[in-house]
């Protein structure tokens, strides 16, 4: 669902809860008795878990780039070991660079399709079969170039789990879910006076599509690449001599 569907939903259900509340009135089923504090242990949980769920994703996002400056870690690494290579490294760096690139360009696609692929990039099977080769260095300096392509499968394919996961339409749905039941609470505590179940409702609306639209925001997959930039990789190779 887009962003802008997401955030009119509030406005929706709090309107569906008034409008609920209010036609009960009358009737033999209609509310009366219920006390403003009523609705605070609803809203109090609907709080925690907007905190609680905006905390994971920053979290996830601080981690997210983390991984990244550790693959750029990981390249230097590459890029430094392979100047003891017999033959210099200038094909390390050009296999290197084209890993990268293979790497971001993979990450627009998945925004696009929006299916994810864990396979690995060719370019990574290119280094470890040019390190293999048995022209090449120590079998000392082999075992830690070899180390360093690990760390990057590791750290690349870590960092598309977290990209894959970092909220997800569950925790969105337990979001919107606690949202309705604390906008029913509030109508239910101002039964038989429409226009303050209008104000209020709508206030709480107003904060709760807030919510929603920020939460949906980053969960969006070309939002979550803005706060996680990979064109730092390719920076950073291009900055080797």
């Amino acid at each position: 669902m887009s962003i802008p569907a997401m955030t009119l939903i509030p406005f929706v259900t709090g309107f569906i809860a008034v409008l609920l509340v209010s036609s009960l009135s009358g009737t033999k089923f209609e509310i009366k008795g219920v006390v403003g504090p009523y609705f605070g242990a609803l809203a109090v949980m609907f709080g925690l878990f907007a905190s609680l769920m905006a905390g994971d994703t920053w979290r996830e996002i601080s981690r997210a780039n983390s991984l990244v400056m550790k693959e750029i870690n990981s390249l230097k690494a590459i890029e430094s070991l392979g100047k003891s290579l017999p033959q210099g490294n200038s094909q390390l760096r050009e296999i290197t660079k084209k890993y990268v690139s293979q790497d971001i360009q993979t990450n627009k696609q998945i925004n696009i399709e929006r299916t994810f692929s864990l396979r690995e990039l060719p370019a990574l099977f290119e280094l470890q079969d040019y390190v293999l080769n048995d022209e090449l260095g120590s079998p000392l300096l082999k075992s830690r170039l070899f180390l360093h392509i690990d760390e990057l499968r590791d750290l690349r394919l870590e960092r598309l789990e977290i990209k894959e996961t970092h909220s997800g339409p569950l925790k969105l749905t337990m979001l919107v879910i606690l949202g309705i039941l604390t906008q029913i609470a509030i109508a239910m505590c101002h039964a038989g006076n429409r226009s303050a179940s209008i104000y209020t409702v709508g206030l709480f609306s107003i904060a709760f599509a807030v919510t929603v639209f920020f939460t949906s925001a980053f969960d969006d997959l070309e939002n979550f690449d803005q706060v996680v930039d990979l064109s730092i990789l390719d920076l950073a190779i291009n900055e080797f001599q």
